[in-house]
């Protein structure tokens, strides 16, 4: 504001005349001519030209929903994550009856052949066995740490071609409590006494928990907030000789 006024006074002594200003005029005169209303307010001013507090009701406005977004991607990207672990330990443990492991081990309490829940503890915490020639078969863990092996639900079966073969996810059966009750799985290993040449389907099934997402999401398509992960991997076993004592592998 000084420098406007000084500015004003400057070309406002070039408009008077000599007689004027040989006897000069005062300030208030001066201030008067320049601003008849009155000088503007510095207060005014500064309040009119301060921004300072915008970017901070910008983020207020928009950040909410930013932070949302940002949330619902992981939420999203967590149950891709967790899918593509399931197809690993899928893609694992079919090699296990590829080979004709899993049909042929003696297992450490003398049984041959894993059953139903030697599979599913073998894809959860690794198991030990002696193979069709003694030798010592050491599994490691085919799960990851991320899944817990209290969702898993392992489903076993065989086809008579690629054809017929099924890979649609099992359905499962709740009670009005919402526990299950029926998985509609199996445990089917060989066809006609004999697994050797099989074609064979095995899917991990996990029942992983979602819920309600940020913004709303939802992606659970089965009770008490889950949704169902299904891994299918199909397979054709190689030829193996079967373990001393088995008449059929």
């Amino acid at each position: 504001m000084g420098r406007t006024f000084l500015v004003a006074l400057t070309n406002y002594e070039r408009e008077l005349p000599y007689q004027s200003r040989k006897g000069g005029l005062t300030v208030a005169a001066l201030r008067n001519k320049i601003w008849p209303s009155g000088a503007p307010s510095r207060r005014r001013s500064s309040l009119v030209e301060n921004c300072e507090g915008a970017a901070a009701l910008e983020f207020a406005i928009v950040g909410p929903a930013l932070i949302g977004l940002i949330l619902a991607i992981l939420y999203t990207a967590l149950i891709f994550l967790a899918q593509q672990m399931l197809e690993t330990a899928a893609l694992s443990s079919a090699r296990l009856f590829l080979t004709g492991s899993a049909q042929t081990i003696k297992m450490a309490n003398g049984q041959i052949g894993m059953s139903a829940n030697d599979l599913k503890n073998a894809i959860c915490n690794g198991t030990t066995g002696t193979d069709s020639s003694g030798h010592a078969i050491t599994i490691a863990p085919l799960l990851p740490p991320m899944l817990s092996c209290s969702r898993l639900t392992v489903n076993v079966s065989t086809a008579s071609s690629y054809n017929v073969t099924s890979t649609a996810a099992p359905t499962f059966t709740y009670n009005s409590a919402g526990v299950i009750t029926s998985t509609n799985t199996g445990y089917n290993t060989q066809s006609g006494g004999d697994g050797q040449s099989q074609i064979l389907v095995l899917q991990l099934i996990y029942l992983w928990p979602t819920g309600t997402g940020p913004l709303g999401l939802n992606l659970t398509n089965q009770p008490n907030g889950n949704r169902m992960l299904v891994a299918t991997s199909v397979s054709t076993t190689e030829a193996y000789s079967c373990n001393s004592g088995q008449t059929s592998c």
